[in-house]
Formats: structure tokens, C-alpha cells, sequence
């Protein structure tokens, strides 16, 4: 592996812990009386304006400006992997249950797997397969802890959290096409699109003004700087370091890992030997897509 791409798989890394601290957010948020659509707003929509900041800081005007293709991909991340991601995610989990719905979310590598084959013309191994069904099978245990009567099944649930699976693999891809352009200037108008989308289709307004206080709008700030701004900036980053697109999920998958662990450490939730299998399972599976297994990949 060229020391670029290692440098690229230990930002999509990054990323990842980065991401793994969504729940404590989303926690100290509801403590606050935010609703999960509120709660979808405040992280897209305060990230703009600091985003808005920082390219006016870097390089002025200049970094705001963007061509046709760009800015149509920016509105396909904004309202594909933002808003429609957001809303669908929030409908699977009312509908089929929390843990139904992360479990149908960890069929993104799947779509990115396929995807990179349509689009990038990458070939499809047994590694590669062989690492993803590991990778779904740690995340599934990590998150149900091998407990599964909590999974419940709704046509429209389990649609809404295939959907939702769908929509996040779109950013790996989406994101590899706009590899070329500054990931500040994508991250921003990915951003407004996304803020505009869920400001009509969440109906934020209404909670924001019941559970407005110094401490939400503070919590909604950090909220939007670490596993929003710092996890996408880093993502996108590590995109632009000509990786394969089918590993990328797979190495970020990490943010299970480091969620599990906030979740024993942070907030006591139990850690039984079907979990610790799981974790098990997802480190394996990040060490077979990060070249730690050197053997040769064939074609299937």
C-alpha cells in the first residue's frame, strides 16, 4: 500500500472516532429538549455558518467559489446523505425500533461495494466480500449485543432503513468524485443544502424555540464541530487520497468500535461476550481492508 493511501485510511480512521461520539451528543441534546428532528437540524445547520467562517479566514471569496458539477454534487450530498439520511434514519427507528434501524443502516458497505464496481470499475474479491459480511456481522452483534428481541420487523421500516443505509453510502461515493475540490467548500454548500432541506421537512422551529438556552445552543456548536465539521473534513480528506472506495466504509466502520466503548465508559451499558465478539469481528474486518492481510485478491 503507498504511503498516501495509508495516510488516507488513517483519516477515514479518524473520522470515524470522531463519529463514534454522535450518541453522547444526541444524549446531552435530548437532556435539553431537543427532538430528533431538531436534534438532525442543529448539527447540519450550525456547522454552516463556522464553515462559512473558516473559508472566509483561508482564503476569502476564492473558497466559496465552485463550477456546475460541484455544486451539483454539493445538493446531492446535501439532500441525499443529509436531509433524506436524517429523515429516513428517524422514520426506521420509529417504525422498526432503535436497534432494527442500526442494523439495516450497516448494509451501506454493501451499496458502496456494488456502486464502486458500477462506477469505479473496482473488482470485486473474495477479501473484499469476505471482509464486508465480517464487518456487518461485528456491527450487527456490537449494536444488539446478540440480543435480537428487540428487532422488529414493518415493510415501511425496514424500507426506510434500507433507504437510509443507502443515502450514507452516497456521501463514500459522492465524496470520491469531489476528491479534486477543496472538502471545506464541499462540506459548506453540502451543509446549506442539507439545513434547507430539514428546515422544511423537520419542522425544527417550534421545538428551537421551546428548548432554546445558552447550554443547547453551546451543545449544538460542539455538536456540529466534532462529529460533524472535524469527522467530515477528515473524511473528505482522506477521499482525496485515491483509496478504494469499497475498503473506506469498512476502515470507518471503527466509529461502532469506539461507540461501544463511550457507551461502557461513559454511560455504563453493559459489555457482554456477544458484543466483545462483535468488536472483535469489526477490528478483523478493518485490518483484512487496510492491507494488514497481504494475501493475493482474486477476482469473484
Amino acid at each position: 500500500m503507498k504511503a498516501e493511501q495509508t495516510k488516507g485510511y488513517l483519516m477515514i480512521f479518524i473520522a470515524g472516532t470522531l463519529w463514534s461520539t454522535i450518541g453522547v451528543f444526541i444524549k446531552i441534546l435530548q437532556g435539553l429538549g431537543a427532538e430528533s428532528g431538531t436534534i438532525a437540524f442543529l448539527r447540519i445547520a450550525t456547522g454552516v455558518i463556522p464553515l462559512g467562517l473558516v473559508l472566509l479566514f483561508m482564503g476569502g471569496t476564492r473558497l466559496f467559489r465552485i463550477d456546475k458539477k460541484g455544486l451539483a454534487v454539493c445538493m446531492a450530498i446535501g439532500f441525499l446523505s443529509q436531509a433524506l439520511f436524517n429523515i429516513a434514519y428517524a422514520e426506521a427507528v420509529v417504525h422498526v425500533g432503535m436497534a432494527t434501524g442500526a442494523v439495516l443502516l450497516y448494509t451501506s458497505p454493501i451499496f458502496v461495494s456494488i456502486m464502486s464496481v458500477i462506477f469505479f470499475k473496482e473488482k470485486m474479491t473474495l477479501l473484499k466480500v469476505s471482509a464486508i459480511a465480517i464487518n456487518i456481522a461485528g456491527c450487527v452483534l456490537t449494536v444488539t449485543g446478540g440480543n435480537f428481541s428487540a428487532v422488529q420487523f414493518s415493510v415501511y421500516g425496514v424500507g426506510m432503513g434500507v433507504l437510509a443505509g443507502f443515502c450514507y453510502s452516497l456521501m463514500t461515493i459522492l465524496g470520491t468524485v469531489t476528491s479534486s475540490y477543496n472538502p471545506l467548500t464541499i462540506m459548506f454548500y453540502g451543509f446549506a443544502f442539507g439545513a434547507l432541506a430539514l428546515s422544511v421537512f423537520s419542522e425544527p422551529w417550534g421545538n428551537l424555540s421551546e428548548a432554546a438556552s445558552p447550554a443547547l445552543l453551546l451543545a449544538g456548536l460542539l455538536y456540529a464541530l466534532i462529529p460533524t465539521i472535524g469527522a467530515y473534513f477528515f473524511y473528505m480528506k482522506g477521499l482525496a487520497h485515491h483509496l478504494e472506495t469499497s475498503k473506506v466504509p469498512v476502515v470507518a466502520s471503527v466509529e461502532t468500535v469506539f461507540a461501544a466503548l463511550i457507551g461502557i465508559l461513559a454511560f455504563e451499558e453493559s459489555m457482554n461476550v456477544v458484543k466483545f465478539i462483535g468488536v472483535v469481528l469489526v477490528v478483523v474486518s478493518i485490518a483484512m481492508r487496510s492491507g494488514l492481510f497481504a494475501a493475493e485478491e482474486k477476482a469473484v
